[in-house]
């Protein structure tokens, strides 16, 4: 019996570790002076939330991680702000890098980042079991346009397969059951408007895990 407990305990100090170490690359790696990076196809993107998580995203595929879920939601596309999320699978468990944008001096500056390990794989379940990477385009049903719509970021790469899209906000919500809205609302934070109210919006971030480990970077 003191093998096994051993042995959990060995695995839950290298999953640690692990997210020690991405938040040490975070920290080794800031976003500032980086120009644009391509995003999906031959989208480019000067987002600082897209940079840090490409950065994160190609540092685990060099460690030999095969499974990642890199997700943004770009509340607003008329200034920098809202949220994004890296997601991998290693050694049966999947472990959770996440980055909010946070106001500063009335402007979108630092990056609040927080890692922790996800207590479902309910998200990469159903990306595999209802073939989200089969659908190839985005649904059309909208009732309406909004200038600087909320724009959602999905990029996923899975045994050197990579399948990626961008999304409206009016879209997803419009569409709840269409495979691409339904994977959005399952990685998106419900607590954070898909609209940018305002140039003062400041969001509604959850609460980090209180056993997750929270880093501030500027």
């Amino acid at each position: 019996m003191s093998r096994i407990i051993a042995g959990i305990n060995s695995k839950m100090n290298k999953l640690l570790l692990r997210l020690l170490w991405v938040l040490t690359l975070c920290i080794a790696f800031p976003v500032h002076g980086v120009g644009q990076v391509t995003i999906c196809g031959d989208r480019q993107s000067y987002h600082p939330v897209d940079i840090k998580a490409l950065q994160v995203r190609d540092s685990l595929r060099q460690a030999g991680i095969d499974t990642i879920v890199v997700y943004r939601h770009w509340i607003g596309t008329n200034g920098f702000n809202g949220y994004g999320k890296v997601i991998w699978l290693e050694n049966g468990r999947c472990l959770q890098y996440k980055y909010e944008l946070v106001r500063k001096n009335g402007t979108y500056g630092d990056i609040l980042v927080t890692s922790s390990i996800v207590r479902s794989d309910s998200l990469l379940r159903f990306f595999f079991e209802k073939h989200v990477e089969s659908v190839s385009s985005n649904p059309t049903k909208q009732g309406f346009v909004l200038d600087h719509d909320s724009e959602h970021y999905v990029d996923v790469w899975y045994q050197g397969i990579r399948y990626c899209y961008i999304i409206k906000g009016m879209l997803v919500d419009e569409n709840p059951d269409d495979l691409r809205a339904s994977f959005v609302n399952m990685l998106r934070d419900f607590n954070v408007s898909s609209i940018k109210a305002s140039e003062s919006f400041i969001g509604g971030f959850p609460t980090p895990d209180p056993d997750s480990t929270t880093r501030k970077q500027k």
